[in-house]
């Protein structure tokens, strides 16, 4: 199977990074999580990511240049984009400032980094050449090959998210797109 090419110049980048991925092998899934909480066991599904934001209207149009399904209940108050892992949620700060407190000062980092994991070193080099062309994105630099095997850039959103864009090596996906991290 060769490389993929990279989207065409407006080409919608949710698209390309929505593409099914190639078949994983099946030793490499991971076992059957138990969906009980009984005896302790909490299940293995981190299924929904909040962003607390502070302007919907601009992080909105942010996320929808990816191209990622959005959910049919999204309205201004709250926007849904669905993943292959899980669904990413954008939330106005204030819902959450009662409860979990002020968000770190403007340009701080928030201690936490997602990522957006690709199947190989190509597809990593096409996402940059798109989101290059992002309105509001800041790249913090070119791909970069990995010490650890893989390749990867890093980025903010207009808020400072961080965020990643990676494939490292051994990794591989299952039927949904999900990760499947070795």
């Amino acid at each position: 199977m060769s490389d993929p090419k990279p989207p065409a110049q407006g080409a919608d980048v949710g698209q390309f990074l929505r593409e099914p991925p190639p078949e994983s092998d099946p030793s490499t899934r991971p076992r059957e999580t138990d969906a009980r909480t009984d005896g302790g066991r909490i299940p293995a599904r981190t299924s929904f990511v909040t962003l607390a934001v502070r302007d919907m209207p601009a992080m909105t149009r942010f996320y929808r240049q990816f191209g990622w399904p959005e959910s049919k209940f999204s309205d201004e108050s709250f926007v849904a984009f669905q993943t292959s892992g899980a669904v990413l949620g954008l939330f106005p700060a204030t819902n959450y400032e009662k409860e979990f407190g002020a968000p770190p000062a403007a340009g701080a980092f928030k201690g936490f980094v997602l990522s957006i994991n690709l199947e190989n070193a190509a597809r990593v080099d096409a996402a940059y050449q798109t989101m290059k062309r992002f309105d509001d994105i800041r790249i913090l630099g070119e791909p970069k090959d990995l010490s650890f095997g893989g390749r990867g850039f890093d980025f903010l959103d207009p808020e400072g998210n961080a965020w990643e864009v990676i494939w490292a090596e051994g990794t591989s996906f299952d039927e949904r797109g999900g990760l499947i991290f070795p």
